[in-house]
């Protein structure tokens, strides 16, 4: 299945489609380990305006990717760029990634993982982050992309709830 799914880079008139991947596949995501106030907080609105404002030019190298059916059905993407928290650093930083649940576990998130490495790989940058949160299955994905969990957690407060964030790094994206 993965061989038929096209990696490209995002443009404005993806937007509303990828903003409803958006949804769609957070609210899978986050259901069941997170406060439900987290799971239903994105709205499609909100996505939209995400994107819109990160496809603007920036300093932040920042990249879009979809991941797209023969059909041209956006599944899924990924994004990313500098690290948002200090970007003067130079580390690469991957935001996102999902896929709407059918399209999981095909090889499909790797596509996207290893087009987002290249992308930072592109712009100078050699190594990248992404933080996830601590209770997430989905954790499992970043280690078996050979990342190495980083000492310590960031908070994120959502509506009286704490949610804790770990970090995987990769410190040679040529490597991936």
């Amino acid at each position: 299945m993965s061989d038929s799914i096209r990696i490209r880079p995002g443009t404005p008139a993806d937007i509303p489609v990828i903003s409803q991947a958006y949804v769609a596949s957070w609210r899978s995501t986050y259901q069941g380990f997170a406060p439900e106030v987290f799971v239903k907080g994105l709205t499609i609105e909100a996505a939209s305006k995400i994107f819109a404002d990160s496809l603007k030019p920036n300093s932040y190298s920042y990249f879009l990717h979809v991941a797209e059916t023969p059909e041209g059905r956006i599944v899924g993407f990924a994004d990313g760029g500098k690290e948002r928290g200090h970007p003067e650093r130079g580390t690469g930083e991957l935001y996102a990634i999902y896929l709407l649940p059918e399209f999981q576990r095909r090889g499909i998130g790797k596509k996207l993982f290893n087009a987002a490495a290249q992308s930072l790989a592109q712009t100078g940058i050699s190594s990248m982050e992404v933080w996830v949160l601590a209770q997430s299955p989905y954790r499992k994905f970043y280690e078996a992309m050979g990342g190495k969990l980083r000492e310590g957690i960031k908070k994120l407060d959502v509506a009286g709830h704490t949610l804790q964030l770990v970090s995987y790094v990769w410190a040679d994206l040529k490597s991936i």
